[in-house]
């Protein structure tokens, strides 16, 4: 806690004085009884109590539109005028178990702890007076809210929420379904990720991997790919990825296939397909530390057939967001993936998470995005 982690387990508490019911505030002190912040805490979690502040302020509104505030002003400072942004990212915004992004003129907020889960309408009332937004839907389908003892749920908060919303990122009118689209509505960690592949596009026949509405195809159209394949398992995910790009003029660029990734890549791999830019961003395929060692199984094959289907010179623009799965062990993986597929890469880029999504130097488990650009040699 001293070098500012916010997380207390269960296992290192001594002794709870009183008796806190689920989600209460407690005041957190060291062997020597000197006082070191306010946390929420709930016994039946692993992690136990959730710091909120290193004072002894009182959690109330004004608490909550303080920190939204702050928060807001970094985003407004960092990414001025864009439309689509992570506004708090839980704990690197000082509101552990918090998750508000903002589409336009609408919001989709995660609470996924007990601790906030009491304190919502305290949430709600900040982001009213802060954001005034137009309508805003709660996500509380996380696998993080089972751990905390929480029901799954999704649905409109307050206000009217569109089916669609329509709004501009990164130059691209994109839509973004908010009530039944994966994560809030678009993953918006990739934001800048994504311009690696439309800076190496040009004239190359290009390859998604789990292309959700497109937005990897898009970029490398407008890069001036020769021709881009996007995959998907998800049919209203193609479905919106292909009107995402009629109404930004590239359809006639972009071929969509439903299917299993890594079958296709497989079958692709056969039939002696290549490609110049493979993009390969799958979702999380390590869920705890228990899957760990079929998860990098599976992001090995993954690349290794990726790989495997890239011309002398290609680009494999490769992600992993599964946070156990840390920097050196993703590199060995890719290595492992490299040498199965007999061929040497070089390393061209290496980068995490959107600028929106802050990673703090004391908190490792703020980061967990990780996005390598290789090159076939």
């Amino acid at each position: 806690m001293r070098s500012g982690h916010p997380w207390i387990f269960s296992n290192e508490v001594a002794a709870v004085e009183g008796a806190p019911g689920p989600g209460d505030l407690v005041d957190v002190f060291d062997a020597r009884e000197a006082f070191l912040g306010r946390a929420y805490y709930n016994r039946q979690s692993l992690i136990c109590a959730r710091v909120l502040t290193r004072g002894r302020d009182a959690i109330d509104v004004d608490f909550f539109a303080r920190r939204l505030d702050r928060a807001v002003q970094y985003r407004t400072t960092i990414l001025p005028g864009v439309e689509a942004v992570r506004l708090v990212h839980g704990e690197a915004d000082q509101l552990p178990g918090l998750v508000i992004d903002r589409f336009g003129e609408w919001l989709s907020v995660q609470v996924l702890t007990l601790g906030m889960e009491v304190r919502a309408d305290l949430i709600r009332r900040a982001i009213e007076q802060i954001l005034a937004p137009r309508g805003v839907v709660r996500v509380a389908d996380s696998p993080i809210r089972k751990l905390e003892g929480l029901p799954l749920e999704r649905g409109v908060w307050w206000g009217e929420v569109p089916e669609r919303v329509e709004l501009t990122l990164a130059g691209f009118r994109l839509e973004a379904d908010l009530l039944h689209g994966q994560k809030t509505g678009l993953y918006l960690d990739q934001r800048e990720n994504r311009a690696l592949v439309e800076t190496r596009a040009r004239d190359r026949r290009v390859l998604d991997l789990f292309c959700y509405q497109g937005e990897w195809a898009l970029h490398a159209a407008r890069g001036g790919a020769r021709e881009v394949l996007a995959v998907d398992s998800s049919a209203p995910a193609l479905a919106a990825a292909r009107r995402n790009a009629e109404r930004n003029g590239v359809a006639e660029a972009i071929a969509f296939e439903e299917g299993d990734a890594f079958d296709i890549a497989r079958r692709l791999e056969r039939q002696g397909e290549r490609f110049g830019l493979v993009a390969l961003d799958p979702p999380a395929l390590i869920k705890s530390r228990g899957h760990l060692a079929a998860g990098a199984r599976a992001y090995r094959e993954l690349n290794r057939a990726a790989m495997s289907l890239l011309l002398e010179g290609g680009v494999l623009v490769t992600c992993s967001c599964s946070h156990q799965l840390e920097d050196p062990l993703f590199e060995q993986v890719l290595r492992e993936a490299a040498r199965a597929a007999h061929r040497p890469f070089r390393i061209l880029d290496w980068s995490g998470e959107a600028l929106d999504h802050p990673r703090l130097l004391t908190v490792p488990e703020t980061h967990y995005l990780k996005c390598a650009v290789l090159q076939a040699t």
